[in-house]
């Protein structure tokens, strides 16, 4: 059985990002952890601001429209380059483009 239960890739690349010294499974469990939240974190505030900008497109409401198209696009803007997480000198990133 495999010590993880993560893909050999990306445990490739995170022992790769700290002088080849292969990562615990806490600190595995640690960057999932912190990477899920991210994730849930930004899925949630996409999904709202865009039923707030549905409805406001339902009742005709343009200043509120545009105001949050900004939040949006800021929204965005901030998770461009995707998510970045760290734990004892192992960093994780991904990119968001799937969600």
């Amino acid at each position: 059985m495999e010590k993880y239960a993560i893909n050999k890739k990306m445990l490739r690349k995170l022992t790769l990002m700290n002088n080849h010294r292969e990562p615990s499974l806490e600190i595995i469990d640690s960057l999932f952890a912190q990477m899920f939240l991210e994730v849930s974190i930004y899925r949630f505030q996409k999904s709202r601001v865009q039923e707030e900008i549905d409805k406001a497109l339902v009742t005709g409401n343009k200043k509120h429209f545009m105001m949050l198209v900004e939040k949006y696009n800021e929204l965005i803007s901030k998770y461009k380059d995707g998510i970045h997480v760290s734990e004892q000198g192992f960093d994780f990133m991904i990119s968001l483009d799937e969600y």
